[in-house]
């Protein structure tokens, strides 16, 4: 067996209780990039993640072990350049998807496949330095964390929609979802490598990933990163694409959104007992106008939008429900590119 191999039969724990020649040993690290516009900065940043390999001079020990690339459904010449690039070099993996199953399935697909003690995401454009997950690793092996977010402590160079829905969200994960004491989240993580994998093997179609890893993990932290300028032009996504992507967050905590229902008929009885009261004493003090159809409008109108609030969201679930009883997979992966083997 080959010490990279003996290595990565290696847990996190394993090398805490170890012997001193096991503490010296490298930290194998998977580092999972989804990729679905990267024709243009996939070589450069590949490039990057080697070098780690050569300009390791922190206290802490790491080995870049594998790269792996998730073809999802690009529409440019990604498959192209991934191909290549796993050609040049054998810890360059490529993992092809038959579609666009989402960043989160394409990212969960990649870390099925992934053999590290960790597990490092990024994004392919370029905004996250690969140079830092070594302070990643260094925040989650001295504070004994699962997972590690690589948080932002500058403005991401993003249109004013995408960063304020961005925002919405990070709210709504940390306390709507009542998770206050968590910390918060960003495509750019390092994932124990047994969490990461054994999530992978559970999780369902439209599950959003940083939900179900709260699922799973005791501890969490997060290090402040810089995000770097995107080497290419800016996603653009639609109001209805961002919306989607609110939704899945939403259904993978189901029990707060069906609370909220709760509370809102709560909240609709109390006011309903409320206006029944004063209706009944105007009626004992004889004090009953005659005109009274506008706020009897504006009240049938309050309570019949709740009721359909609360049936929308129950048939959101019910939509889940069928699709993963129906078989509907979160992915599916191909053993070879369906883009270069029509070519």
């Amino acid at each position: 067996m080959s010490q990279i191999q003996a290595i990565s039969d290696m847990t996190p724990v394993d090398r805490q209780t170890g012997h001193p020649e096991v503490l010296a040993m490298p930290h194998t690290i998977s580092v999972v990039i989804p990729v679905f516009k990267g024709e243009k900065t996939l070589k450069t940043l590949v490039a990057e993640i080697l070098e780690l390999n050569n300009n390791n001079t922190d206290k802490t020990i790491l080995r870049v072990i594998e790269i792996l690339l998730v073809w999802d459904g690009a529409q440019d010449n990604s498959a192209k350049v991934m191909q290549e690039l796993a050609d040049s070099n054998p810890i360059i993996r490529t993992v092809w998807l038959s579609r666009n199953f989402g960043q989160h399935a394409a990212t969960l697909a990649g870390v099925a496949r992934s053999r590290g003690d960790w597990i490092a995401t990024l994004d392919e454009d370029g905004l996250h330095n690969p140079s830092e997950i070594t302070s990643l690793l260094n925040t989650a092996i001295q504070s004994n964390y699962q997972l590690v977010y690589g948080l932002a402590k500058n403005k991401a160079p993003h249109h004013a929609l995408r960063n304020s829905t961005s925002r919405l969200a990070h709210w709504f994960f940390k306390f709507f979802l009542g998770n206050e004491n968590r910390n918060d989240f960003s495509s750019f993580r390092l994932i124990r490598g047994d969490v990461g994998r054994n999530l992978s093997a559970y999780c369902g179609a439209g599950v959003y990933l940083d939900v179900a890893l709260q699922w799973v993990t005791l501890t969490s932290g997060c290090y402040e990163v810089t995000l770097r300028k995107e080497w290419r032009p800016s996603k653009s996504y639609s109001p209805f694409r961002l919306l989607a992507h609110f939704k899945r967050l939403v259904l993978s905590s189901p029990g707060t959104p069906l609370r909220a229902i709760s509370l809102m008929g709560v909240f609709t009885i109390f006011l309903s007992g409320g206006l029944m009261s004063y209706a009944f004493y105007q009626y004992i003090t004889g004090n009953v106008p005659v005109q009274g159809w506008t706020s009897l409008f504006i009240l049938i109108s309050f309570l019949f939008g709740v009721l359909m609030l609360a049936v929308g969201i129950l048939a959101e679930y019910v939509g889940l429900i069928l699709s993963i009883s129906m078989g509907k997979p979160l992915y599916l992966v191909q053993s070879k590119s369906p883009i270069l083997s029509k070519e």
